[in-house]
């Protein structure tokens, strides 16, 4: 292990944002714990997606895109307070969450 001095833009918790020596953008830290949560999430979507079954598909779906849109844009909130260009082109802004009424219209 080594000790090193690290630039420190948001200590959020489960969503800190530090730049390492010699890096030219910053990188967001995912906690071991919620690293292997998304890690299942997409493990589940892939199995769910091989076996063709579509029950809850949808909601795991739907977690682990919320869970890495968050964030995401903590991370370009976090870059843009600070003036650092992204090293991405810019997200879209959030589309509203459908209500259970107009998912199905019928």
């Amino acid at each position: 292990m080594q000790k090193k001095e690290i630039e420190v833009f948001s200590e959020a918790s489960n969503a800190a944002i530090v730049r390492m020596p010699g890096r030219r953008f910053p990188g967001s830290v995912i906690q071991g714990d919620s690293l292997s949560h998304l890690r299942w999430l997409a493990e589940d979507l892939r199995n769910r997606l091989r076996d063709h079954s579509e029950e809850d598909l949808r909601d795991t779906a739907q977690e682990l895109f919320e869970l890495l849109d968050g964030r995401l844009r903590h991370y370009v909130a976090v870059l843009d307070a600070e003036g650092i260009p992204l090293p991405f082109n810019r997200p879209p802004p959030p589309e509203p969450e459908l209500k259970a009424e107009e998912e199905d219209p019928g």
